[in-house]
């Protein structure tokens, strides 16, 4: 996700707990003091409550995070998260995406539907529930042979 924002001109700066070979290693986002305008990251899925409060504190003006569907489920999601800090917009992707290790080979369809949930601290009103086009996923696969994406 860092390189592509990168070739669109954005100032972008990486981090992840573990070396996946890309920006600084060894940094916990959940023990964290980085303030940012925008962090994008898509969270360790057992950990995305926390991600969330985190990057409230953290984020100046945005924050979106690329989760399972399934994230919108749970009563205590509603109460912790959903009914206090609600995300501005999801967007839902059309088509299942398969996550790839770097170098495998590309095949099948995933099963897990995904989106990216939107945290604007400027917006006001209800979310806004949004799917991405089909044909996301063909372009994206395109990206991933590059190494530029891994979808």
């Amino acid at each position: 996700m860092s390189s592509v924002l990168q070739t669109t001109g954005n100032d972008v700066y990486s981090s992840d707990l573990y070396d996946r070979g890309y920006g600084d290693s060894g940094l916990d986002f959940l023990n964290s003091s980085r303030n940012a305008d925008n962090i994008i990251t898509n969270p360790p899925f057992n950990s995305a409550e926390e991600f969330v409060f985190q990057a409230e504190k953290l984020a100046r003006k945005k924050y979106a995070f690329l989760l399972r569907l399934a994230f919108l489920e749970g009563g205590n999601r509603q109460k912790r998260i959903f009914n206090i800090i609600p995300p501005s917009r999801v967007w839902v992707f059309s088509e299942r995406i398969t996550f790839y290790p770097r170098d495998a080979e590309i095949k099948g369809s995933g099963t897990t539907a995904y989106a990216w949930f939107v945290w604007d601290k400027s917006h006001t009103g209800h979310t806004e529930l949004k799917w991405l086009p089909l044909g996301y996923k063909a372009s994206s696969t395109k990206l991933s042979k590059r190494g530029d994406l891994l979808l």
